[in-house]
């Protein structure tokens, strides 16, 4: 339970740092492109009426609206990938849950005012981390999980079983931001009457605090709170030739929110976090100019539990000491104006006309530095030390690694398995365009040279009309379409053995199956089904394979098939990893020797250890077929090793249904006269 509820924490706090690190070009852009307007605001004000600098700012003022969405979407995806969710359902039901939280059934809304209060709705922030976590609980109730078939992709199983979930977590969701939203509207209110009728200080503590607890949740906390509060005392005078707004861009946001100049200096004397010390250096620019967004959103500090504690207490602090210093009149101040993007030391000295507010500054980003130090000593130290967040990531994201070579090797794979899909959908369409078939390759006795069984061998007539091998079987098994292919398979096999039997040919048939497929309960119902008339006839040949991974499952349903009459052989004996003590576990009836070790013969060893096998397999009573002869002196190996069933190119190819019959007929015939002919040498004096 414990591990569960960590994994869980650590889960999100990855998925909040990822969420945010991939919105950084877009924050960098909004950043940059607010610093050229307000650089042009302050320095070039007569550009404003210009047709770039108009285009320019709606452009930037529409691309700051969007960053709701894009943290939504970026929120969902990750979310959605640690909680091992769906990201189009839970963005799909955030999206839907916002929409619903701005339908007003008495007043109709024009599309385009819709769409803007949704970019610029802040709820879009919380909205997909409580849909991921409500989404997930509800799937892992399994009542409400109605499709439990495997004939089903779990792809689409999973999207199917998505349905009810989906609606009752948003219903839950919306129901949810209903009440908070009304709930939370009546708490401001009545807050805010409060907050209007309290003192220039109450007010200026509110709201140093109220700005940086929003900021904590992904808000823009200045915009926010006037949004919230309704109230914008920035023109109040706190001292004379002192504004509010003047007030906490001298003392509270040193740098911006969080008074981040602190935070930054902190960050490069004590981090040894990669990831901290390159945001640092990427925001640096900006937060010189009171721009610190890429900090805020690039560590993150939204949701940050071991951050938000100094990003809220940093700026309480520097209002206090400078609010203190101020009513207490040691510091004065000239009334000159100055931007919010002036860097700081050097708005100070505008100010007031001397050294002594630039002193104070450099004293309070001190104070500052000393505040946030052991917090983010402790948060290099959890990122330096503990290997679980980087454990967690490599499982939920395929043993994907953070340094740059498991990340190309991450990239690698995923090129290849693009090109896998991509030879997937042509080998399906190949197939699809061609049509399947099924021949049989006979097995001959040494003895009397007669047919005494096939094997059922499948075949792809494509396009063209050429009959070829079945190259796409590896990719079907691979891509997990195996027992389609094994189906296919059983039903041509029984329409054929039918067609023999009204012809009163009635040879016995070996057909290979997948290993997955032998334990698949459907696909031995699909045998029996189709099989059982014959199951005395019928050889299931089964990979060596499908006995070493589930044992126990495939002697089931040996047990299961033998009770309709079916055998069983080992197909490709001595390929891969054979295990010899297999084969007094198991109960099958016969042994295929792949044509691999026939190849050996040509050296002792080979002959050796291929008249061994034969000896041992006889030994243990299993019917021997040497497969793959090719050649006479093949053949006549074989055969002193004490096989005297054989198949292979030297005796036929695969061959059409009426083609296999007539060869063994022909053989039949040809044995007939060999025996004939050789009673007469026996009767000659």
């Amino acid at each position: 339970m414990i591990a569960a509820r960590n994994t869980l924490e650590r889960a999100f706090l990855i998925a909040i740092k990822e969420s945010f690190i991939a919105l950084l070009p877009f924050i960098v852009v909004n950043s940059l492109l607010a610093l050229v307007l307000a650089i042009v605001d302050v320095w070039q004000p007569s550009w404003q009426q210009s047709d770039r600098y108009l285009w320019l700012s709606q452009f930037g003022q529409i691309l700051f609206n969007f960053f709701p969405l894009m943290a939504l979407l970026s929120l969902s995806f990750h979310f959605s990938k640690y909680l091992e969710l769906s990201a189009v359902a839970v963005a799909s039901v955030s999206i839907g849950s916002l929409i619903a939280l701005h339908i007003d059934s008495h007043q109709q809304m024009a599309m385009t005012q819709g769409f803007s209060f949704l970019f610029g709705d802040a709820r879009a922030i919380i909205l997909p981390i409580l849909v991921a976590y409500l989404l997930r609980f509800f799937m892992g109730i399994k009542a409400i999980n109605f499709l439990k078939s495997t004939q089903l992709s779990s792809y689409l199983k999973l999207h199917l079983n998505l349905l009810f979930p989906l609606i009752t977590c948003f219903i839950a969701v919306t129901m949810v931001m209903y009440a908070s939203s009304f709930l939370l509207g009546q708490l401001f209110e009545s807050f805010k009457l409060a907050l209007e009728s309290s003192g220039l200080f109450s007010q200026l503590i509110v709201r140093v605090i109220s700005t940086h607890v929003l900021w904590c949740f992904g808000v823009h906390g200045d915009i926010a709170y006037m949004l919230v509060f309704g109230i914008d005392n920035g023109l109040q005078q706190i001292a004379p030739n002192l504004t509010l707004s003047q007030f906490t861009d001298l003392f509270v946001l040193l740098g911006g929110s969080g008074a981040t100049h602190s935070l930054l200096i902190a960050i490069f004397i004590a981090s040894k976090d990669r990831n901290m010390l390159n945001v640092a250096k990427l925001s640096l620019p900006f937060v010189l100019f009171n721009i610190n967004e890429i900090l805020i959103y690039g560590l993150p500090i939204i949701f940050n539990l071991r951050l938000i504690l100094p990003f809220i207490i940093v700026p309480v602090v520097n209002t206090l000491v400078g609010y203190l210093l101020v009513s207490a009149g040691w510091i004065t101040f000239s009334g000159n104006e100055f931007p919010w993007i002036m860097p700081i030391l050097l708005n100070g000295f505008v100010a007031g006309g001397s050294m002594a507010i630039p002193l104070l500054q450099l004293l309070l980003i001190a104070v500052g530095v000393a505040i946030y130090l052991p917090f983010v000593r402790h948060y290099s130290l959890q990122g330096k030390g503990d290997n679980f967040d980087k454990d967690l990531i490599k499982r939920i994201q395929l043993q994907i690694d953070i340094d740059k070579i498991a990340e190309r090797n991450y990239t690698l794979r995923q090129s290849e398995d693009l090109q896998t899909n991509v030879a997937l959908e042509k080998t399906i369409k190949e197939v699809l365009n061609g049509e399947l078939l099924l021949y049989y390759q006979p097995k001959v006795s040494l003895v009397s040279r007669c047919v005494v069984s096939y094997e059922a061998l499948l075949r792809l007539k494509n396009r063209s009309g050429e009959v070829v091998g079945p190259y796409f079987i590896p990719d079907f098994d691979q891509a997990g379409y195996g027992n389609l292919i094994d189906s296919f398979v059983i039903n041509r096999l029984a329409k054929d053995m039918r067609q023999w039997a009204a012809e009163a040919f009635h040879p016995r048939v070996s057909l290979n199956l997948n290993p997955n497929s032998v334990v698949d309960k459907a696909t031995q119902d699909l045998l029996v089904e189709c099989l059982a008339d014959y199951a005395q006839s019928i050889d299931i040949e089964l990979l060596e394979s499908a006995f070493i991974s589930d044992l126990q499952s495939v002697e089931q349903s040996m047990v299961n098939l033998r009770a309709y009459g079916f055998s069983f052989v080992i197909d490709d004996f001595g390929t891969g990893y054979s295990s010899i003590s297999l084969l007094s576990k198991i109960k099958i009836d016969g042994i295929k020797l792949d044509r691999s070790i026939l190849e050996n013969i040509k050296h002792e060893k080979g002959r050796i250890l291929y008249r061994h096998t034969c000896m041992l397999c006889k030994s243990l009573g299993f019917h021997l077929v040497a497969e793959g002869v090719e050649t006479i002196e093949e053949e006549i190996f074989v055969r002193s090793a004490g096989i005297d069933t054989v198949q292979g190119w030297l005796y036929a190819k695969a061959l059409p249904r009426q083609d296999a019959k007539h060869f063994a007929i022909l053989q039949d015939k040809l044995s007939e006269r060999q025996l004939a002919g050789t009673k007469k040498g026996a009767e000659a004096p």
